[in-house]
This record gives C-alpha cells, structure tokens and sequence, in this order.
C-alpha cells in the first residue's frame, strides 16, 4: 500500500512540476480570468457606463410649465449619466396638424437637433407620447427621457389637483431596504454581488473543463506516442490514472490560489471603501474557501470521465466527440444559473444544485448568494462524493482496458463491456 502511494505521490509530482512549469500554464492563468470579465463583466459595463457628449432636443408643447418640467428632470438625469442635455421649447397648439409636425422635424433636422419631443397637454392625457429621433437604438438615452416625462407628466397632472412643488417632490420620495425573511436567508443583491457570483462561477466553469480536458489530452498524448506501454512496465493503470488526476487537480488549485490572492489584493481598496461605507463587500473568504472546495469536487467528477475518454479513444478527434456528452451536464448547470439567482431557495433550486453533476456548480452559487442549510450541505457533498467514487471505479476499469487499445474505435456496448467484466 506504501509503495503505490508512493509511486501515486511521483506520477502527481511530475505532472504537477511538467504543467506549471510550462508556459501554457502562464498564459492559462492569466487568460482564463481575462476572457471571463471580457465575456460576463465587459459587455454589460460598456452597456450601461457614462457617456459624456451632448444632446440636443425640441420640446414642442403648448404648455411651458409642463415643458419647463421635463427640462428640468432631464437636467438632473445628467448629473448620474454624464450626458448634458440643451433644450429648445417651441411653443405649438395642443392639436399640431400632421403637415406642421412634418415641418418642425425638417427644420430640426436642418438645425442639427437630436430628436423632437411633441409633449402636448393632450398627449399627456392620451398617455401617447410621439418622439422623432436619429438614435432610436440609445436605450440609455430613452431611459434618460422617458423617465424624466414620466415625471413631468406625474407633476403636470398632480398640479391639477392641487398638489404644490413641495410635496410632489415628497409624494416620489421612497427608498426600499431588502432584508431575508429567514434568518440566514438569501443577501440582499445588487450589481455588485450579482456581478461577483457571476464571475466566479464562470471561472469554477472554466477550470473544470480545461483542467478535465488536460487529463484527457495527456493521457492521449501518453498513449499515442507509446509512452504508456513503458510507463506501464512499473506502474499500475489505476495508480497512472490516480497520479494525474492528482497531479492536474494541484495544479488547478494553485491556479486559484493566485486568483484568489490577486483578486484579495486588487479588491483591498473596494473592501476597505465598503466598510467605510457601512456595507459589505461581495468577495469573501468563505467564497474563495467553497470555490476551492467545489472545484476539487467537480474537478474529481469530471476529469475520472475525461481520463475514461482519453484512454479508450485512439486520437484526439475521437475523444472531442465524447467532450460534449462528457461537459453536457454542467453546461445544462450554467444555462440555469440566473434560476437559481433569483430563487436559490426554491424547491427547484435545492433540487437541482443536489444533483451531484449540476451541484460544483449550482451549490457553490447558492453559497456566495447564502449559507444554505447545513443539512443541504451536507447531504449535497455527500452525494457528489459518493458519485465521485462510483465514477472513479467504473472510469478505472474502462482506462485499464482501453489504454493499451489502438486502431480501434470502441463503440458503447464494447465501454459497457469492459465495465462489467474489467
């Protein structure tokens, strides 16, 4: 017993050391969370971040009080999206005619305005609103003027009722604090946790999949070039196939181990920003600790099966066609992300993410949203250690067979086979 652990403990030495001191190691490790903020953060930054410029619009109206209004709450929405906005009041009948609109578009065309605003009286009350713009695509600019009319419009139909400036500006006065109605019930959200959750759980994505699919290329590499027959002479299938899932999953961790430092260090001034603040952060320790311990967990469950692939097929293009069937389940566990976001306490949402093939990932989100029950965690590490070592002895068997196969590509009933009589 001493002996194989031993020889276990080298082959997982050898990988470990073959790996980071490659230089793909580098590039992955700086790569993996580059592309995940290019693909998860990145696109909604760009989406919703300050743009400075200048906006030109023609309020028509025939009431200036209603149209000064609108000005005015446009003025302030400036001030959050850096956009600064001029506005012209012309002053028109209630009813325009089709033919005078078509005419006040054409001059606003030729002065070089942005959009013309008919913000009528009768418009209001119709609750129909005709704006002419050349960028009808700029959601965050509709946003900017729909918000600020809905509040002229709210003011112009309160001052008929004999509401004063004074108090419609308390009447929309109102700020919601969200709380759990369980004690340690699921965290108030926000962009920033929101934000966090997911980057996180495409980054314990990623390394599952890359560090399973390096099991599999080394032990092609290893078998097509015929360096596993001489491996073989003093060592055991069992004990290859343990050293590098061994060895790979050291490396994963030491991955996210310079992650999670840099991410610790970088994040230093926003935590200390948060504190001052009053609020708290969205990166934790306790995050850091379960992505560890999910990723070993998934990392163990995925890669036995990608170390099955690998030895059972004769070349790489072989082997990519089992990838898909392989990754299906936690791919399945990525497009129900934002379900479990919104709900990580439903009844759904516990069931799946205790299924051991959706849980590295499924669970692991609920834990940067919660603390689940200790009786859900447990029973969730226990069920994906229990599949991990049934998956470990069946994939065992198929790597002990099909290693030392070529030319032949085994089709399921021959994997089937070797199960039961390896």
């Amino acid at each position: 017993m001493r002996t194989e652990l031993h020889r276990i403990w080298l082959l997982a030495k050898r990988e470990y050391l073959q790996r980071v001191r490659s230089r793909s190691f580098l590039v992955t490790t700086a790569i993996i969370p580059l592309f995940m903020f290019l693909v998860g953060v990145l696109p909604s930054k760009l989406a919703t971040m300050r743009q400075t410029g200048t906006v030109e619009i023609l309020v028509a109206s025939d009431d200036p009080k209603l149209a000064e209004e609108f000005k005015r709450q446009l003025a302030r929405r400036s001030q959050s999206s850096g956009t600064t906005y001029e506005v012209e009041i012309r002053q028109v009948p209630n009813a325009e005619p089709a033919a005078e609109r078509q005419k006040l578009e054409a001059e606003a065309n030729q002065r070089g305005f942005d959009g013309v605003l008919w913000l009528t009286t009768d418009a209001v009350e119709k609750q129909h609103v005709y704006y002419a713009t050349r960028s009808a695509t700029d959601f965050m600019l509709m946003g900017s003027l729909r918000s600020a009319m809905v509040l002229a419009a709210a003011k112009y139909r309160l001052a008929k009722r004999g509401v004063t400036d004074d108090n419609f500006e308390n009447i929309l006065r109102m700020e919601l604090e969200t709380t759990s109605l369980e004690p340690g019930g699921a965290r108030a959200g926000g962009e920033a946790s929101f934000l966090t959750a997911l980057f996180l759980v495409l980054i314990l994505y990623m390394s599952v999949l890359v560090n399973g699919m390096a099991v599999m290329r080394s032990v092609l590499e290893e078998k097509t070039s015929r360096v596993m027959e001489v491996m073989l002479a003093v060592v055991t299938p069992r004990e290859l196939m343990a050293g590098k899932i061994i060895g790979v999953a050291a490396v994963g961790l030491t991955q996210i181990v310079i992650w999670a430092t840099l991410a610790m260090l970088l994040g230093s001034p926003g935590i200390a920003a948060a504190k001052a603040a009053g609020t708290q952060s969205p990166l934790s320790w306790s995050m850091v600790f379960y992505f560890a311990l999910f990723y070993l967990l998934g990392y163990l469950l995925y890669s036995a099966m990608y170390a099955a692939v690998g030895a059972a097929m004769g070349s790489e293009d072989e082997a990519q066609q089992w990838h898909l069937i392989v990754a299906m389940p936690i791919i399945v566990a990525i497009a129900i992300v934002l379900l479990i976001y919104r709900q990580p306490n439903s009844t759904l949402s516990v069931v799946l993410s205790l299924i051991p093939f959706f849980a590295p990932i499924l669970m692991f989100l609920r834990t940067t949203l919660q603390q689940p029950p200790l009786w859900q965690m447990a029973l969730c590490i226990g069920l994906l250690i229990a599949t991990i070592y049934l998956m470990l002895q069946a994939c065992a068997k198929i790597y002990r067979v099909g290693i030392l196969m070529y030319g032949k590509r085994p089709t399921l009933p021959e994997m089937m086979k070797w199960l039961k009589e390896a």
